[in-house]
């Protein structure tokens, strides 16, 4: 009789902890074992690489710790108010060739074969460039000499992305499409963002430059900011736990908007970022990958002799 009350006592010990246990952390497990390794960043390049490792610090520190400690842990962060996080992906210079006009000076015993030879170029292209009608030179005469060059132009072109990641210093958790439901692990929802794991108080940056068009409570969502950018993209950064912004603040690439919380629908502290693209919405990582070119025409080359 004993025994069946010890072992009955035993089998209550089992059931009761597995009931007490985080019914969210095979749920976790299962979405971490789906995602490759690595540190899940899409790209981390800092403006400025000197102040790199104090930036790394401010997506590093952060609480995790009650709500009530959480409010004056948040409120003593120095967060600046912009954090330069570049966009580019490369810069290179190139040269196009074409013709640049050369000036040369007629000398002693020059006559218009001899000066075209030495310009590799046609007597006849020579004479039509000065408007010349007979084969007679001045000494001092000054011609204008057309040259085939290779660098006869040059242009910077910069390979930028259209949006950076919200929080650099992130781990990707989450991503778009159909998942498990965090709450319900026999049911699979569609997740309509990308989820980046990071400490509450980390600051969320605006992906890009635009509008601020909402910030407050939105349901699921919890405090919320939603950007209006150009060529119709919005993009929505939810579950923060302060907001740094107002409705109508116009920001720029890298403003520190809100910060990293738990608020509304969420199982632990991240952002949950969102891209719509008009009205539509679209995979987050996809929006991420974007680039756009800029080309901007360099002042004419030195080209010796010119």
């Amino acid at each position: 009789m004993k025994f069946l009350r010890l072992a009955s006592f035993v089998l209550f010990l089992v059931v009761g902890t597995g009931l007490s246990a985080n019914p969210f952390q095979k749920i976790h497990q299962e979405i971490n074992e789906s995602l490759p390794s690595g540190d899940g960043t899409v790209f981390r390049l800092f403006s400025n690489q000197s102040q790199e490792s104090e930036v790394h610090k401010l997506f590093t520190v952060g609480v995790n710790q009650t709500s009530e400690e959480e409010e004056v842990e948040l409120a003593s962060l120095d967060l600046p108010k912009y954090i330069d996080v570049s966009p580019v992906v490369s810069n290179t210079v190139v040269h196009e060739s074409g013709i640049v006009v050369k000036k040369y000076t007629v000398q002693k015993k020059d006559n218009l074969s001899k000066i075209a030879r030495s310009f590799s170029i046609d007597v006849a292209k020579l004479k039509k460039a000065n408007s010349l009608t007979s084969d007679q030179l001045k000494v001092g005469q000054v011609l204008e000499v057309p040259v085939q060059v290779k660098n006869a132009s040059s242009s910077r072109v910069v390979l930028k992305k259209i949006f950076i990641l919200p929080v650099p210093q992130s781990r990707v958790t989450s991503r778009f499409g159909r998942r498990v439901d965090p709450f319900n692990k026999y049911n699979r929802v569609y997740h309509s963002g990308l989820d980046l794991a990071a400490k509450v108080g980390a600051p969320v940056l605006s992906a890009a430059d635009g509008e601020v068009v909402f910030t407050g409570r939105n349901g699921g969502y919890g405090n919320s900011v939603t950007i209006q950018h150009k060529n119709g993209y919005k993009t929505v950064y939810a579950h923060c736990s302060q907001i740094l912004v107002e409705v109508g603040e116009t920001v720029k690439m890298g403003r520190v908007v809100a910060l990293v919380g738990r608020t509304g629908t969420a199982t632990g502290a991240h952002l949950h970022f969102e891209v719509f693209r008009n009205g539509k919405i679209m995979n987050p990582e996809s929006a991420l990958g974007m680039t756009e070119k800029h080309v901007t025409k360099l002042p004419k080359s030195e080209v010796a002799g010119m």
